[in-house]
């Protein structure tokens, strides 16, 4: 499958590394994370053609203190977030699920957040790296159809008022596989989606859609509770 590589951040400092990911058809499970006033070094762990849990050698220094962040069966990451200055000072992971702790120090003057395209995950690491992580950018592949239906979350789209099964259904096709893609859909391609679904699919009204799935992403269920209230059938009445 063809890889897709993001932008990189971070300082100018330490030597280029590529490629590091697991073997092809490995999903990474648990990264290890070494740190203490910046990002020490990362560790992929993965599950082998035996099932056996593998590790990755470490990218980085020897230093810093070992944290985890250990994905669920049907989770995978889709991108990475933090600060650096001069060094990759701080890291967190966004999976299709979640978004993980923050890890490393209190440094780093400038924010990053490098998301794989829709319909990606993240499968792999680059940069440079010495004593610390001095740089980082993410490699990603798409995902096939399979891999789209079984991490999708129908049930969580019929929690916005106006979405049911067949609606749920529409969108997932569409790559909107949960409330935070959801969210950030515009109500126009929503209203294109269902009107290239048909005329039964064209009555339903998605102006307020993105707003109910924000709320819901947010874990804001009384706020969520509260508009619902306001509407019917997804319409403001």
């Amino acid at each position: 499958m063809h890889n897709v590589k993001s932008e990189m951040v971070g300082g100018a400092g330490g030597d280029e590394f590529d490629n590091y990911a697991p073997p092809e058809n490995a999903r990474i499970k648990v990264i290890h994370i070494f740190t203490d006033d910046y990002i020490d070094a990362l560790q992929f762990g993965y599950l082998d053609e035996n099932g056996e849990m593998a590790l990755l050698p470490k990218i980085g220094g020897d230093g810093g203190f070992a944290y985890q962040f250990v994905l669920d069966e049907d989770e995978y990451l889709t991108g990475i977030c933090g600060r650096y200055g001069w060094y990759i000072d701080q890291i967190c992971f966004h999976t299709n699920k979640r978004t993980s702790e923050v890890f490393g120090g209190k440094g780093g003057a400038t924010k990053f957040s490098i998301r794989a395209p829709g319909n990606h995950e993240v499968v792999g690491l680059f940069g440079r790296k010495e004593w610390y992580l001095d740089a980082i950018g993410i490699i990603s592949r798409n995902l096939t159809a399979e891999e789209i239906r079984r991490s999708s979350n129908p049930h969580d789209l019929q929690k916005v008022e106006g979405i049911g099964p067949k609606i749920a259904e529409r969108l997932i096709e569409r790559g909107i596989l949960d409330l935070d893609d959801l969210s950030t859909t515009s109500v126009e391609q929503l209203r294109l989606i269902l009107h290239e679904a048909g005329s039964h699919f064209a009555m339903a009204d998605p102006s307020t859609w993105p707003q109910q799935a924000a709320l819901g992403a947010k874990g804001e269920w009384d706020k969520l509770a509260a508009l619902q209230k306001e509407l019917n059938k997804g319409r403001r009445v």
